[in-house]
């Protein structure tokens, strides 16, 4: 299977990472981690799967953004909250509005939004974080759940397997009829003829092109 030939430029463009769960979300994301060196990244590390990601892992909100502020270089920090409240999430991206030039990679995302429910802070971050120099990656394990400001503004959408036809058919909108391939076949209400993708492998999405493709990590 060739690779996805993914051209991401920082500060400047937003990801969307979706799965169901062990689907490979987490290790595609940390892999994109690597590869931004020399970028501030700050990761909202919602159940502590980052910390071989060779960044600096804490706990409390304010010694992150203490070190983030107190450090001129680039660095990779790793949020690993104890407090995963909804309240810690909104402190934590609207800590992250008030700064620039900066990645912010948020985990389990469908733990505090969904479609009836727009976080504000989430929100200004997809809406207003470019012209600051922010990019947003979200992970979520249920596309059904995500705002759509999330992915009318996410310029690359990474799909892996899926075990719902409702997320299938949301996504369908934003990747074509190539999103299908998430589903196994006897599980699908149409295009059972397609094939199903294999384990770990995903569907990508550039927005800017007409079709999508398949990768494996």
């Amino acid at each position: 299977m060739p690779p996805v030939n993914f051209d991401f430029t920082c500060f400047n463009e937003d990801i969307i990472l979706v799965g169901m769960k062990s689907s490979g979300k987490t290790f595609l994301a940390i892999n994109l981690l690597h590869a931004l060196k020399g970028v501030n990244v700050i990761v909202f590390d919602f159940n502590w799967q980052f910390h071989d990601s060779r960044g600096v892992v804490l706990h409390d909100l304010t010694e992150v953004f203490t070190l983030y502020d107190s450090t001129p270089e680039s660095k990779h920090i790793i949020f690993a909250p104890f407090d995963k409240s909804e309240n810690t999430f909104r402190r934590f991206c609207a800590e992250i509005f008030k700064r620039s030039n900066v990645v912010v990679i948020l985990d389990e995302l469908h733990a505090y939004v969904s479609k009836m429910k727009i976080v504000k802070e989430y929100n200004d971050l997809i809406l207003s974080g470019r012209p600051r120099g922010i990019s947003v990656v979200s992970i979520s394990s249920r596309p059904q759940n995500l705002p759509n400001n999330a992915l009318t503004n996410a310029r690359h959408i990474f799909a892996f397997k899926l075990n719902l036809e409702s997320d299938v058919e949301f996504l369908q909108s934003w990747l074509g009829n190539g999103a299908w391939q998430l589903l196994p076949p006897d599980q699908r209400k149409k295009n059972k003829e397609m094939p199903q993708i294999e384990e770990h492998a995903f569907y990508y999405r550039d927005t800017l092109k007409d079709t999508g493709e398949i990768g494996k990590i």
